[in-house]
């Protein structure tokens, strides 16, 4: 995925805009007639272009989790004696809580509320005033290798986009369960994709503060896991909570990104119910605001200059020089369309034009940073950087270059033919290339300012990921992204002024970012401190990933381990592809240490330490 538009994928920033199709998890931008407010003023979703500068570099991103076009998934409804496990089977557990915390005001305010039906815990019950609403929560699992009481449970931890084709990790599915004989059960996060707690579009903004938390979202996947499927006919009944207990079933979470974060803190925040936690790419220190925020976008650049020696030097010259032309010349010459309803809204001035052709290129880069693994020249930042290298193009014609390849790429992704396994056809890519760019490059859709905004649709369902991302990040999921003096793009500070503004500017006033608010309640940002004393959590790291930058590269203790991996990008380690032969060295022994540390923590757990 290269476009600047969002793609709602794992580990990805705030969204500009969000486009999509039919066949794809992506959401759009925009109005529509099924979006309805209840009971207030929606949040409005101004195009986030006149906020660009604003952002600081903070855009939503696509990872190397990018959901595929593939034939929908079997849709099954999670019931008694459900013996199903093909991995691509959607399961549904219809009586998920629409509200899992205690808002009362009193000292326990975070307690689940769950707990007082079920004899799985013992936590006492804490009286509290959330709903008894339930709603549908869609999941998968694997139960092939799982060999019952007494063998490990893996909690795939959903993210920050919808889960339409299946288990996302063959690494987990296909090499840790079998090598353990364990279930493996991946849940979707809330309010992603098209089966969400309250319908699209008709959640106010009160109700999303209140709902769209981590918090809640982790509560769901536990009552899913714990309670729900240790009922009487469901995989784990056989599995006391009891740690004692031989029969037990050790409980670890694994995610990646936003979600490796979530894996983590399920550790941290509920260590009597989580045994062990395997968090890959996961940026603690960023989510925690004591990490460089100009780290972000250093680690892009020496990832450019790694994949092409001479690529930061050519992608900064050429940028100034395209931006002061834009300055002193209209948009035509640089091959945007600037005629009447073609020229998006949102850009005002020459000002604002300029600095919207250099961020696309800024966001652009960033994409390839994730997919920069396994690094060689079949990847879009090499490709990307010849380009800019290239003598025989003068800046000009290098940004329309780049205006293609953005189109080349969104070909790609729509007939999934940027998988390794298939090959586009090159005159039919040139063909919607033309049909696409034309004589000009519609700026609109990357601004959003479509004049047609296309929501993402699932099973008959609308919904739009990037729109609930967007709000995680102006609420309580905070990090800033600038631009330092020494990395290949415009220097830009990033600020909490600026990211409030363009909070509420997108959202409305009611909309505030409160980036202490989660580290102060579970002081993840010192794992070994009297406060937390974590154990049995494991960080991987590919140090060509820009997200490397927020997060754990050292161990902390003999427990809470870090492993990274010089050649790996974004959680390198678990991709859709699974371990291949096509694997660097480090990532392959990377594969061979995690199972070896997982193996030893899963014997620790049922030997009782």
């Amino acid at each position: 995925m290269s476009s600047l538009s969002a793609k709602t994928n794992y580990g990805s920033v705030p969204s500009i805009d969000n486009e999509s199709s039919n066949t794809t998890t992506d959401g759009a931008a925009g109005e529509c007639d099924g979006r309805r407010w209840v009971g207030e003023k929606r949040p409005t979703r101004q195009s986030a272009w006149t906020a660009a500068p604003l952002l600081l570099g903070l855009v939503f991103l696509a990872t190397l989790l990018t959901t595929r076009p593939q034939p929908f998934p079997t849709l099954l409804k999670s019931s008694m004696n459900d013996a199903a496990h093909d991995e691509d089977t959607a399961l549904f557990y219809e009586d998920q809580l629409l509200d899992h915390v205690d808002t009362s005001g009193s000292d326990e305010v975070w307690k689940h509320r769950y707990y007082k039906s079920t004899e799985y815990f013992a936590v006492p019950d804490v009286d509290t005033s959330g709903s008894d609403e339930v709603w549908k929560h869609r999941y998968y699992k694997s139960t092939e290798y799982f060999r019952g009481p007494g063998s490990p449970i893996f909690l795939v931890v959903g993210g920050e986009g919808a889960l339409n084709n299946g288990m996302l990790y063959p690494f987990v599915t296909q090499h840790l369960a079998k090598r353990f004989g364990a279930a493996v059960v991946q849940p979707e996060h809330r309010f992603y994709g098209p089966y969400q707690p309250i319908p699209f579009g008709e959640a106010s903004t009160s109700q999303l503060l209140k709902l769209l938390t981590p918090e809640q979202a982790m509560q769901d996947m536990l009552r899913l896991v714990t309670v729900h499927m240790h009922e009487k006919g469901q995989d784990f009944e056989g599995c006391p909570p009891d740690r004692s207990d031989p029969d037990y079933c050790p409980l670890i979470t694994i995610g990646a990104s936003y979600p490796g974060f979530l894996s983590a803190m399920f550790r941290t925040v509920y260590p009597d119910v989580v045994d062990a936690a395997y968090a890959s790419s996961a940026p603690l220190l960023m989510y925690a605001q004591v990490s460089d925020s100009d780290a972000y976008y250093d680690i892009v650049t020496k990832a450019a200059e790694r994949s092409s020696p001479g690529c930061a030097h050519s992608v900064r010259t050429t940028l100034t020089e395209v931006r002061d032309m834009v300055l002193e010349a209209p948009g035509k010459l640089v091959g945007v369309c600037t005629e009447g309803e073609m020229f998006p809204k949102s850009i005002t001035s020459q000002n604002d034009l300029a600095d919207a052709l250099v961020l696309m290129a800024v966001y652009g880069f960033a994409n390839y940073d994730m997919g920069v693994y396994p690094p060689g020249p079949h990847t879009s930042m090499y490709k990307i950087c010849q380009a800019f290298q290239d003598p025989e193009l003068d800046s000009i014609d290098t940004l329309k270059w780049y205006f293609k390849s953005q189109i080349m790429a969104n070909y790609e992704e729509e007939y999934d033919c940027d998988m390794k396994s298939v090959h586009c056809n090159p005159d039919d890519e040139m063909a919607y290339v033309k049909e696409q760019y034309g004589e000009c490059f519609d700026l609109r859709p990357e601004m959003d300012d479509s004049p047609e905004p296309i929501l993402s649709e699932f099973d008959g369902i609308s919904y739009d990921d990037g729109f609930s991302w967007n709000f995680q990040t102006c609420t309580d999921v905070i990090f800033l992204a600038g631009q330092s003096q020494t990395s290949m793009f415009v220097p830009k500070e990033a600020t909490y002024e600026d990211l409030t503004k363009m909070c509420q500017d997108e959202f409305g006033t009611d909309v505030t970012p409160r980036p202490w608010e989660l580290v102060d309640r579970w002081h993840f940002d010192d794992l070994v401190g009297d406060e937390v004393n974590a154990s049995r959590i494991l960080f991987t790291n590919g140090m060509q990933d820009m997200w490397s930058g927020g997060s754990y590269l050292e161990d902390l203790s003999d427990s809470v381990l870090a492993l990274n991996f010089e050649n790996g990008a974004h959680h390198s380690d678990l991709t859709h592809a699974g371990p291949s032969e096509k694997d660097t060295d480090d990532i392959r022994e990377g594969h061979a240490k995690i199972t070896e540390i997982l193996g030893m923590w899963i014997g620790e757990i049922k030997e009782g330490k």
